[in-house]
């Protein structure tokens, strides 16, 4: 349905789903086709589409203005998220479209003047010292078959929107020498909704993500597959579905779409914004236990934190300090005068993990709007070809390797609560394992055995990534940053952190639920607003359910 105002859903079990307009004759539910976009079966449920396509949402912004790239268009990691999550089209402002076609020109004034141009005149990689063939189509269609070669699952559909936001922008520089024509069918291709399938597995970082921006290049072409319906449909039956029709790439047009770091920076793009949303949802947790185990809050005093001096644990104390008092003081004088570190020191861990988020945003906010093409073309007057190596991803590498490092923390932190939370002696009294009828019942034992795994899972793959390089491409590659590998552990562990989140608030919640009903001492104490209900726990139950639901609700963005 049209929408007065861009708006993203905030909610997994939101029943209303707008999908991205289809071609006429499509004859796709507007819902089938957000399961045909997930690459899941039609006709899910909301929350399991939802949950199953790494919490994207598909609005319908029929008769908005679209979302403008390129030159003087700052991409930011939220706004990318939020591009990626929606439906809404995308185009290059008149000045943008301006430079493409300059650039274009530029190159082929070099070309003319008989300058070696890198993909152009030239074989790729090792094969640089080859000359190209003379049929520019060949090489184009050459460079991106040979590459189609990734492995695997396939990458998410918000993270392949994501790649090409991400990729567009780059190219709206106005620097990469592409042809205004491929430009443009680049766009189309995102405002189609269509979803590339992109195997997850196969770029080391290094030319960029040429593995798998060459199975999106292929759909281009018509030579790929997209994910349709919950299979896999060749591209150029899904482009003529949508209006569309293939196209041919010259060698350097090929290269302009998969020479980049798009790949791992919609990752790592997403992985952040997902952590910075889940790190304030844990000290909003952290409040919340402080309020029903009466915590001492003089831990959480301003003053305390300004007198250390950072003021991203200044901030974390904040978060916690505002949901612990939300009901005022919540003192209880019985306790230790100093609590346990995971309730004491949340401030101090979670506000060095926001500091972590800050040099990795910061990181990755440059290289969204910088330029990661090889050759670069100049339009400083000189009009030079210059190759370097700026599709080298170590700076991604390195930020999400400490996106990744805070997320664990912040995990390890979480589930160190659900454990006072269940124990008698930290949680006034309550039975263990917060059971209705101790033995009879066994209440959280099942969910904190999960909790545990999950952070086992996450400090298996918390290793950092951006320092495995492995010699590759006849040692032209012979020193790789392995960024997409760090960014996509990352992104996966952001849905482990959900998860150990979403216990550690069932855990709170049945507290609670167990004081409201008389079977444990102490006082009740509302949830923060955002937590989905719930019920509490007097037979023992699967909690499965529960888990995902309130995990997926964890990962969307609050309303406002």
């Amino acid at each position: 349905m049209p929408s007065t105002t861009p708006t993203i859903n905030t909610r997994p079990d939101d029943a209303d789903l707008p999908a991205v307009p289809a071609a006429p004759d499509a004859q796709l539910s507007r819902n089938h086709l957000a399961d045909a976009l997930s690459g899941r079966p039609i006709g899910q449920p909301d929350v399991e589409r939802v949950a199953n396509s790494s919490h994207i949402s598909l609005i319908d912004h029929v008769g908005q203005p679209p979302q403008l790239l390129g030159r003087d268009a700052e991409l930011s990691p939220e706004r990318l998220a939020a591009l990626a999550r929606s439906g809404m089209s995308v185009d290059f402002t008149a000045d943008t479209w301006a430079q493409i076609e300059r650039s274009a020109s530029l190159l082929r004034a070099a070309h003319e003047r008989g300058t070696k141009i890198y993909g152009l005149t030239t074989g790729f990689g090792p094969l640089v010292t080859f000359s190209a063939d003379e049929c520019v189509r060949m090489q184009g269609t050459g460079l991106i078959s040979h590459l189609g070669a990734g492995f695997g699952d396939l990458a998410p559909s918000v993270v392949v929107r994501a790649t090409l936001l991400a990729r567009a922008h780059t190219i709206g520089q106005g620097h990469s020498g592409i042809a205004p024509r491929a430009a443009r069918a680049f766009l189309d291709l995102i405002n189609s909704g269509l979803c590339p399938a992109v195997p997850a597995v196969g770029s080391v970082g290094a030319s960029g993500d040429l593995i798998p921006l060459a199975h999106v290049a292929r759909v281009l072409t018509g030579e790929g597959t997209v994910v349709l319906q919950g299979r896999r449909v060749p591209a150029r039956e899904a482009l003529q579905g949508h209006g569309l029709s293939p196209i041919e790439l010259s060698g350097r047009d090929a290269l302009a779409l998969v020479n980049g770091t798009a790949f791992m920076t919609a990752y790592a793009a997403l992985a952040l914004d997902d952590a910075e949303r889940l790190i304030a949802r844990a000290e909003a947790i952290t409040g919340w236990i402080f309020r029903l185990l009466g915590g001492r809050t003089q831990a959480l005093d301003p003053r305390l934190h300004t007198a250390r001096g950072h003021p991203a644990q200044a901030a974390s104390a904040a978060g916690i300090r505002e949901e612990a008092l939300r009901f005022g003081d919540c003192d209880d004088p019985s306790r230790p005068l100093q609590d346990v570190y995971s309730l004491r020191c949340a401030p101090q861990f979670l506000g060095a993990c926001r500091d972590q988020l800050a040099h990795a945003r910061a990181i990755i906010t440059r290289e969204l709007n910088g330029i990661n093409d090889n050759p670069l073309v100049c339009d400083d007057g000189t009009g030079d070809i210059l190759h370097g190596g700026n599709f080298q991803g170590q700076q991604i590498s390195f930020a999400a390797d400490a996106i990744n490092s805070a997320i664990v923390q912040i995990a390890v932190l979480v589930e160190r609560q659900l454990d006072v939370l269940l124990n008698p002696e930290l949680n006034g009294n309550a039975p263990l394992l917060l059971a209705w009828n101790p033995g009879a019942t066994s209440g959280m034992a099942g969910a904190q055995i999960t909790a545990t795994a999950l952070v086992a899972e996450m400090r298996h793959h918390v290793g950092p990534c951006a320092v495995t390089s492995i010699p590759t491409n006849g040692r032209n590659q012979d020193v790789v940053s392995m960024g997409t590998m760090s960014a996509r552990q990352a992104f996966d562990q952001s849905r482990r952190l959900a998860g150990v989140l979403a216990i550690c608030a069932l855990g709170a919640h049945q507290l609670n639920f167990l004081r409201a009903s008389g079977k444990s001492p102490g006082r009740t104490t509302p949830a923060p607003d955002w937590m989905p209900r719930v019920d509490g726990i007097r037979q023992d139950r699967a909690l499965y359910d529960d888990i995902e639901r309130i995990s997926q609700s964890f990962l969307q963005p609050l309303a406002g």
